[in-house]
């Protein structure tokens, strides 16, 4: 008998075993998709604490929300099923950034045709005069406004208004503010359960990283270039943030780091010719002005490695670079750093410096996977890229693509 007892015993462990694990996989398959409910909602009011040190308490579910930076609609869109019934307004919108994005986010939520804006893509806060016409129930900005805000009477103005604000990050320091921000964006807006869905896939995505990096001893010299052509030839360079956290991380040596005080400032042409780093990693959108490069949505790779052959033709010195000839000169899309999915630009950028130990990780499966079970549009493009160095040839002028919008 007590043999019998002992086995039924083993087999309701193991039954109640593989019945835990079994939850555990559906609870991850459930939290990629709408269907998750198990989670406790937010109990109103709630008070949260931003990334500024700020507590900020909302009596209800954020209904009219004014988003002061468009690119946070990626976050909203993979936190929330109908992101844009929850807003009021924007501050200008995706078009000048990404318009094949903008045109996905707008077939997938009809009603971003119609959203109201306030003022444009400049960088300029609307005014509390300005914002009242829409009737916010939450502001979400950028935490690198607050040191701007706290020098304007608008802080005050919207304390007064009744009119909460929140600060986030996914810019200036992506790998360690992405997680907050998503919590905190959970806990405002009642979507815990997908923000920790996300949260949770995002961690085993750098834990991939964090394994291969084990075995790396050498920290390849790295240029980071962000936006080519864009606001000045060359070259525009992060110093202690952006991009610069994920070069740090994944064992990149930054050329740029320590140079001049700042998150960003522009290299002396020169400097970069004499460091002749080993890996250049350059920023890449769908931005109006001609001699950036392109990538992102619906952009052709053949369009995104033109525009970056017409970046070596027009800097001095550039085609004689070791990363241009030896395949250490990349473009990845400015975006990645703009909202929640950092983590694709940290793999890619691992497998760029690091090919023998980081070489398996796949940024572009990781993408797709991510989109697939977060997102509610399509990721088809070009997000990263290697430049294929060759002869001289014909290549589409730029931004002539008739896979990505005209600007």
């Amino acid at each position: 008998m007590g043999l019998l007892l002992g086995r039924r015993n083993a087999w309701d462990t193991l039954g109640l075993w593989l019945r835990v694990w079994l939850r555990l996989w559906l609870g991850i398959w459930l939290g990629t998709g709408w269907l998750t409910s198990t989670a406790q909602a937010t109990e109103y009011p709630v008070t949260v604490t931003d990334l500024a040190g700020r507590e900020v308490t909302l009596a209800a579910a954020p209904e009219r929300l004014f988003l002061d930076n468009p690119r946070h609609l990626f976050a909203l869109a993979a936190l929330l099923p109908d992101p844009v019934s929850r807003m009021s307004g924007w501050r200008g919108s995706l078009e000048s950034f990404d318009p094949v994005a903008q045109a996905r986010f707008a077939a997938a939520f009809p009603a971003l045709s119609d959203l109201p804006t306030l003022g444009n893509n400049g960088n300029a806060m609307p005014s509390a005069e300005a914002l009242i016409t829409l009737d916010p129930d939450l502001i979400v900005t950028d935490i690198s406004r607050h040191a701007e805000l706290r020098q304007t009477p608008l802080l005050d103005q919207l304390a007064a208004l009744q009119i909460p604000i929140l600060f986030i990050d996914f810019r200036e320091h992506p790998l360690d503010d992405t997680q907050p921000s998503l919590e905190l964006l959970g806990q405002a807006l009642d979507a815990e359960s997908r923000a920790s869905a996300l949260i949770t896939r995002l961690q085993s995505e750098t834990a991939a990283v964090d394994d291969c990096l084990d075995a790396v001893t050498r920290r390849p010299s790295v240029l980071i270039d962000i936006a080519p052509g864009l606001k000045v030839d060359c070259c525009r360079s992060n110093f202690d943030s952006g991009l610069a956290d994920l070069v740090d991380h994944a064992r990149g040596d930054n050329i740029a780091a320590g140079m001049s005080p700042g998150t960003e400032n522009v290299l002396n042409p020169e400097t970069i010719l004499a460091r002749d780093p080993d890996v250049i990693i350059a920023t890449a959108a769908q931005w109006a002005k001609s001699g950036s490069i392109r990538a992102g949505f619906g952009v052709a790779e053949s369009d995104t490695q033109g525009d970056m052959a017409d970046v070596v033709a027009r800097r001095p010195g550039w085609s004689a670079l070791s990363a241009v000839n030896d395949g250490g000169f990349h473009a990845i899309w400015h975006g990645y750093h703009q909202g929640p999915f950092s983590v694709v630009a940290l793999q890619a950028i691992a497998g760029w410096l690091h090919p023998q130990q980081c070489g398996a990780l796949d940024p572009a499966a990781t993408r797709r996977e991510l989109y697939r079970d977060f997102m509610p549009i399509t990721v088809d493009g070009t997000f990263e890229t290697t430049y294929r160095a060759v002869p001289s040839s014909p290549h589409s002028s730029p931004h002539s693509s008739p896979n990505s919008s005209p600007h």
